[in-house]
Order: structure tokens, then C-alpha cells, then sequence
């Protein structure tokens, strides 16, 4: 599974344009997909509650909007201080006013392709950086969407929580996808707690040898 560590997920936002550029830095910090992103509108961001409604998801090559991928993904996500301080500026300074409300139009004033956010996003900003995967790996949205999962698992937060912040139907599907990140975080934790026990240990074993009847 590849995906974009917060380091990179950085560079590559970095190296992007607008509005591209804060696109994908909605996708690295809410861990949306890339049909939620496109499919956001003015009405989708609560700046007094923090919040960013998830109220659709356009079809990747016509653009038609329908629901979320599940009832979980319809879930509304933390709109950060980062976010804040960018979105206000976008709707500011760049943002066009059009009839359905769309925060992120193209020059004909209708919401992005997927595929181009993809095209002129995220791989001319790997190409620029000298970025380059293996052979046949597809990267796209969802890789900043992998890499925020990855982190947070790595991180220790707690799999329930991950879980509601990526709006999978439960635990269960978080597990599916990143087993190996959750039972490498486990062996981590265990081997931290099993430290600190260590630390208040002064002898394990018996001076002498304990007999058993």
C-alpha cells in the first residue's frame, strides 16, 4: 500500500498550484476522497462549529453528484486552524461564485474531474519534486488519505477513534486495511509498557531456587 507520510503529504501540497494545492491539503488533513473534495460547496463549511459537512461525492468521470460512500462517510470532519485560515482566504481571494454553489470550479465554473486533480494535483508535484513509485502503484487522493490513517495508527491513537475520523462502517474495516500497521503499533505498545515494568524490577529471579512439592 503506498501512501504520503505527513513529510511528504507536505512537499507534495507544497509543490502543487492553486487550487489544487488546497485540495489535496483537505484530502492529507480530513482524509477525504477525492469525490468528497470536489463535491464540497460554500454551504459544506460551519466555520463557527469547526466543521465540514460531507453532503456528497461526484463521479469521478462525469462529474454527477451523489451520496457519500456509507451513512459513516456522510459523518461531518474537523475543520482545523490550518483549514480555517485557508479556506477563508480561498473564498476571499479565489473563489468564483456559481450557481450550485461548488467550492472548487474550473474556468467553465463546474467542479473539477477527479482524474485532473489527479493529473495536474498530485503527479505534477511528485514530477517536480523527482518523486517517483514503482512500476504499476497508482497514486492518487487516496494516498494522503492512507497516510493519515497510517500515521495515526502508528501513533498509538486508539483504533475506535481512527475508525470515526476516517468514517469507516467500524472497526472492523480499519483493521481489513492496515492489520500490519495495527499489530505493528501493538508490538510497540507492548514492548513501551513491558520497559516500564522493567524499570521498577530490581530482581526477577530468586536468590535461591524455589522448590515445588
Amino acid at each position: 500500500m503506498f501512501f504520503f507520510d505527513a513529510d511528504t503529504a507536505a512537499r507534495v501540497i507544497n509543490a502543487a498550484v492553486y487550487p489544487y494545492k488546497l485540495m489535496l491539503l483537505i484530502a492529507a488533513v480530513c482524509g477525504l476522497r477525492i469525490g468528497e473534495v470536489t463535491a464540497l460547496k460554500v454551504s459544506s463549511l460551519d466555520f463557527k462549529r469547526k466543521l465540514i459537512y460531507i453532503t456528497g461525492a461526484l463521479d469521478y468521470a462525469t462529474r454527477k453528484e451523489g451520496t457519500p460512500k456509507s451513512d459513516n462517510s456522510a459523518a461531518p470532519v474537523c475543520m482545523s486552524e490550518l483549514l480555517t485560515k485557508h479556506l477563508r482566504d480561498w473564498l476571499t481571494k479565489h473563489y468564483q461564485p456559481n450557481t450550485d454553489g461548488y467550492l472548487f470550479t474550473n474556468s467553465k465554473g463546474k467542479p473539477f474531474l477527479s482524474d485532473n486533480v489527479v493529473k495536474y494535483g498530485v503527479h505534477r508535484a511528485m514530477a517536480k519534486l523527482g518523486i517517483e513509485t514503482a512500476k504499476g502503484v497508482h497514486v492518487g487522493i487516496h494516498c494522503f488519505r492512507h497516510g493519515v490513517t497510517s500515521e495515526l495508527l502508528e501513533s498509538g491513537t486508539p483504533i475506535h477513534v481512527v475508525t470515526r475520523l476516517m468514517r469507516h462502517a467500524d472497526s472492523n474495516v480499519t483493521l481489513e486495511h492496515y492489520a500490519r500497521i495495527v499489530g505493528d503499533a501493538q508490538r510497540v505498545a507492548s514492548e513501551k509498557f513491558s520497559q516500564r515494568i522493567a524499570q521498577n524490577i530490581t530482581q526477577l529471579e530468586s536468590a535461591s531456587s524455589v522448590k515445588t512439592a
